[in-house]
C-alpha cells in the first residue's frame, strides 16, 4: 500500500458517500400551551416545546412538554408531557 492510501498509486476519492443517510434532527419548536378548561391552576398558559405531531380524526396534535409551577413554595414545578390538540397551542413570539 503506498503512503496516500491507495494500493495502484492513485489516491482514494477526496470525499466517498456514506453508506447511510445520516438524519437531520427534528426541529423544536416553543409555544405557548393554553390549560383553560383542562387545569384548575391560576396561570392558563405554560411555555412549552413541541417534540412531535400527529393526525387524529379531529386534526392534527402535539406531543408538548410543559412546565407547571407548583402552587405552593413546598412543592417544586412539575413537567408534564401530553398529547394537546394544535388549538391550544401558540407560537412564542
Amino acid at each position: 500500500m503506498n503512503p496516500n492510501g491507495s494500493i495502484d498509486g492513485r489516491p482514494l476519492a477526496a470525499a466517498d458517500p456514506y453508506a447511510v443517510q445520516v438524519p437531520q434532527p427534528p426541529p423544536v419548536y416553543h409555544v405557548w400551551v393554553n390549560l383553560s378548561n383542562l387545569t384548575t391552576q391560576v396561570a392558563q398558559e405554560y411555555p412549552g416545546l413541541v417534540l412531535g405531531w400527529r393526525r387524529t380524526s379531529d386534526g392534527y396534535e402535539a406531543q408538548v412538554v410543559y412546565v407547571v409551577p407548583s402552587r405552593t413554595q413546598r412543592h417544586s414545578d412539575a413537567s408534564q408531557i401530553a398529547w394537546l390538540p394544535a388549538s391550544k397551542l401558540k407560537p412564542r413570539q
